[in-house]
C-alpha cells in the first residue's frame, strides 16, 4: 500500500459486494497484523491450557468430586477463555479430564488470521478504502487515548459555552496526538502512544529545597536528566528538553 512501511505490506482487494448490488468488499490481508493476532490466540491458549490443568488436578486429587459441579466448572472454564476454548473438547472421563483439540477448525482459523474485509457503499478503489479504514482507526484510538490517559471523559456540562470549551480542547489535544505521532513515524519510530506515554512518564521536574542562613529556603526546580531512550524521543520531536524547561528559583519564607 502506498505510504505504508515496507515492512508490514497490506494486500487489499476489490470485489463486489454479493448482497448488495451498489456496494463493495474490499478484502485485506496484513502480515503484521497476522503476526499480532498469532500472538494474541497463542497467549489465549496458554492461559487456557493452564487453567485446564489446574481443573484436571482438582478433579484427579479429588477435591472436586460431584459430576454436577465438575460440569459447572467446565463451563465457566469455556465462558472465560472464548478465544482458545472453540478449537477444545472437554469431557470429564473416568476421575480425569480429557481434552481434545480441533485441528481442523484451529488450522482453518489460523489460516484467516490478518485477513480481514472492509464494506463500503461508495465506488472506491482499494486503495482509498484501505486508507480511509486506518484514518478512522487512528481517530477512535487517538480519542480513546485522550478519554484514558488525558482524562477528557465526557462530562456533563450544564451550560453549552461549557460543551463548546470541552470540545475544543479535545480536538486540540486530538491534533497534537497527531502531530507526536506524525514526527515520530518520520524519524523511524512506529511505537504507539501509549508506549511513548509510559516512556516518558518517568521523566519528570524535580524542586530542590535549600534551606539559607537567613531563615528563607531557596527552591530550585528544574527537570531531571533523561535517559538514552527519552532523548532519543525528544530529538525525533525536535523538542530540546534544557531550553524548554530551564531551572526556576523561588525563595519563601521558612
Amino acid at each position: 500500500m502506498p505510504g505504508r512501511d515496507r515492512r508490514s505490506p497490506v494486500e487489499v482487494k476489490t470485489i463486489p459486494d454479493p448482497e448488495d448490488p451498489d456496494g463493495w468488499l474490499v478484502l485485506c490481508r496484513s502480515a503484521l497484523r497476522r503476526e499480532k493476532e498469532n500472538a494474541m490466540l497463542s497467549r489465549a491458549e496458554e492461559r487456557f491450557l493452564l487453567d485446564v490443568a489446574a481443573l484436571r488436578k482438582r478433579i484427579e486429587t479429588a477435591r472436586l468430586k460431584s459430576s454436577e459441579k465438575i460440569e459447572r466448572a467446565i463451563g465457566r472454564l469455556q465462558k472465560k477463555h472464548p478465544r482458545a476454548a472453540r478449537f477444545y473438547s472437554l469431557s470429564h472421563l473416568q476421575g480425569t479430564l480429557k481434552v481434545t483439540r480441533d485441528e481442523e477448525q484451529h488450522s482453518a482459523a489460523a489460516g484467516l488470521l490478518g485477513d480481514y474485509v472492509l464494506k463500503t457503499e461508495r465506488s472506491l478503489s482499494a486503495g482509498q478504502t484501505w486508507q480511509l479504514y486506518m484514518i478512522l482507526l487512528q481517530a477512535e484510538e487517538g480519542f480513546a487515548c485522550l478519554k484514558g490517559s488525558l482524562g477528557l471523559r465526557p462530562n456533563f456540562h450544564q451550560l453549552e459555552h461549557r460543551v463548546e470549551a470541552h470540545i475544543l480542547i479535545s480536538v486540540l489535544a486530538y491534533h497534537l496526538l497527531c502531530w507526536v505521532r506524525a514526527r515520530l513515524r518520520e524519524g523511524g519510530d512506529a511505537r504507539d502512544w501509549k508506549t511513548v506515554r509510559r516512556l516518558l512518564s518517568t521523566h519528570s521536574l524535580a524542586t530542590t529545597r535549600l534551606p539559607l542562613e537567613d531563615g528563607r529556603v531557596l527552591h530550585i526546580r528544574k527537570p531531571t536528566v533523561p535517559d538514552a531512550e527519552q532523548a532519543r524521543v525528544y530529538r525525533k520531536l525536535g523538542i530540546d528538553w534544557k531550553a524548554e524547561f530551564p531551572p526556576m528559583k523561588r525563595f519563601v519564607k521558612g
